[in-house]
């Protein structure tokens, strides 16, 4: 592993680079899905969305593994060499695991998925992603999130193209989970080059990860739940349809947590590092909360100006229920690029029991209010129980960290200045939407990209902190770049 630790590297540097990848990656995701939706059809691609969530499913005991394993490796002095041991021959056991279960169930398991034999295509692809899920935890505890996320976007690179000769050869949809299985194992040699470094554990090192993994992974089968609550609520009380319409808002609001997501991964470590030597972290915390809703923010008020007009446009007019709730799920995004951060710091000062606790109150919150509020309201009650279920997780993890010692305001001047531009580029939408008609694609991304020049230019003018942002994150990207001023 090195001697690098997650408090030597840039945090706003790295998040800048993460968040790059991440559009790319999604950009990635979103022709490949166009593409094989037409070759393969419904039932085709279908079949390979199943087989996806089965190995999901069964790799989140990997995926809570991993997350210990970042948390552990990310403390100063920590044997990170016996934990990579460790971790690699537990998911190489459970990987073991599953591929016995899926061959013992073949038949069933080919019924569901919808093709035959796919056994094969299971298990080499649940091993390799448990693999790359590990040792991306391992490389992301050096606080190195931008390499590790360019590894996953150039995994997406090489997965489209992989999947396109597979399917094209008539391997179907199995030949999609080979094509992501090549992908994901050739771009473990570089995680493996920056992370392998093994040796013989310890019960010690064994019972520390374990302390911490006892948590995680129930956490990570409770944050699943928590996001799939919403969906099967809808599916048992409403119709497909409904479920349909929040599928795609739910896509549609998506984007404005890539900021958080990418930036919780360093908070993580880089807070798990600097409590692990007894070096402050507030400061960390609170520049960090400052932009995680730099995306969220416009794309409420832009979204929820346009709502009718940007689910139409891409979706069609059977798609026009979805606007309403596509309000909603911007603002719950918007609570979540708070909440998310939070709950990573807790995670990071070796509280994941909290973390537990939080989960299972949103739970009970979320299925009581939710199926309460869809009765009486329909879909839009669902999105109502997530908004109040994601509002008492930020207001609880911030009160823990409160009592931590950790002064964290609700809202910063970064904040503030953020809702500022969002309110000057929303007032500029209006306007223009009175007069233009949204007829086209092209008319309405001329409109969001009109309102994105807006809001951030307003944004640069008015926050001292967001122009030295900017220019700190060039000069950890292209250190070069001043001299072509």
């Amino acid at each position: 592993m090195g001697n690098r630790e997650a408090s030597d590297v840039s945090l706003g540097g790295e998040t800048t680079k993460a968040t790059l990848a991440k559009f790319t990656m999604a950009a990635a995701g979103f022709v490949g899905t166009i593409v094989f939706a037409r070759l393969l059809g419904p039932f085709g691609i279908g079949g390979y969305y199943l087989l996806m969530t089965v190995i999901q499913v069964s790799n989140t005991p990997i995926n809570g593994l991993s997350a210990a394993v970042q948390k552990r490796l990310s403390e100063s002095n920590f044997e990170g060499a016996e934990a990579m041991t460790i971790a690699t021959l537990v998911a190489l056991v459970w990987t073991g695991i599953g591929v016995a279960s899926a061959y013992l169930f073949r038949e069933r398991f080919a019924a569901f998925v919808g093709f035959s034999e796919p056994v094969l295509a299971f298990g080499i692809l649940m091993g390799a992603l448990n693999l790359f899920s590990l040792y991306q935890g391992a490389l992301s505890a050096t606080g190195q999130i931008g390499r590790t996320r360019w590894i996953d976007a150039f995994r997406s690179y090489l997965t489209l193209p992989a999947q396109l000769v597979l399917v094209w050869i008539g391997l179907g949809a199995a030949g999609m989970a080979y094509g992501e299985a090549v992908a994901t194992l050739l771009l473990l040699a570089p995680l493996l080059n920056s992370t392998a470094n093994f040796s013989q554990p310890t019960w010690a090192t064994a019972k520390s990860l374990w302390e911490y993994a006892k948590y995680s992974i129930p956490n990570r089968y409770l944050s699943r739940m928590y996001d799939e609550l919403d969906i099967l609520i809808l599916g048992l009380l409403l119709t497909e349809g409904a479920a349909g319409h929040y599928g795609v808002a739910f896509r549609l609001s998506l984007p404005g947590m890539y900021i958080a997501m990418v930036a919780s991964s360093g908070l993580f470590s880089r807070v798990s590092n600097l409590s692990s030597k007894n070096e402050p972290i507030t400061d960390d915390i609170r520049n960090t909360l400052a932009f995680t809703s730099l995306f969220a923010i416009p794309m409420l008020f832009g979204g929820t100006i346009l709502n009718k007009e940007i689910v139409t446009t891409l979706y069609g007019s059977e798609f026009k229920p979805a606007a309403l709730l596509l309000t909603g799920l911007l603002f719950y995004q918007l609570i979540r690029t708070q909440s998310t951060p939070l709950e990573r710091v807790v995670g990071g000062l070796d509280r994941p029991d909290v973390v537990t606790r939080v989960y299972l109150v949103l739970f009970v919150v979320n299925v009581v209010v939710g199926v309460g509020l869809t009765y009486l309201l329909g879909a839009i009650g669902v999105v109502l129980a997530t908004i109040l279920a994601e509002t008492i997780r930020y207001v609880a993890l911030l009160v823990h960290l409160h009592q931590e010692g950790l002064g964290i305001p609700l809202l910063q001047r970064p904040i503030i200045e953020q809702i500022f531009s969002g309110l000057v580029m929303g007032a500029a939408l209006i306007g223009l939407k009175s007069f233009v008609p949204i007829s086209s694609w092209f008319v309405l991304g001329c409109l969001v990209a009109t309102g994105a020049i807006t809001y951030f230019g307003v944004l640069f003018v008015a926050s001292d902190q967001f122009r030295n942002t900017v220019f700190d994150s060039l000069d950890d990207i292209y250190p070069t770049w001043r001299d072509l001023m």
